[in-house]
């Protein structure tokens, strides 16, 4: 069975980015995370829902 959940380092290296950005992302509003205690973890399904949805929306960076 794959896992339904990642933790935040494992989530930043599947998507290759730093954990820190990673974390800038898990707080940031309609991110797919869940509390567990104290514990931050990442949808698997979410985090693939959340990159189409930004790939959709095309990028928005700042040089365009």
């Amino acid at each position: 069975m794959a896992k339904l959940t990642l933790s935040v380092p494992e989530a930043a290296e599947i998507i290759g980015i730093s954990k820190s950005k990673m974390y800038e992302l898990v707080r940031s509003k309609g991110f797919p995370t869940i509390q567990v205690g104290k514990r931050l973890l990442v949808s698997a399904k979410g985090l693939e829902r959340w990159i189409e949805e930004q790939a959709a929306k095309g990028w928005s960076g700042p040089y365009n």
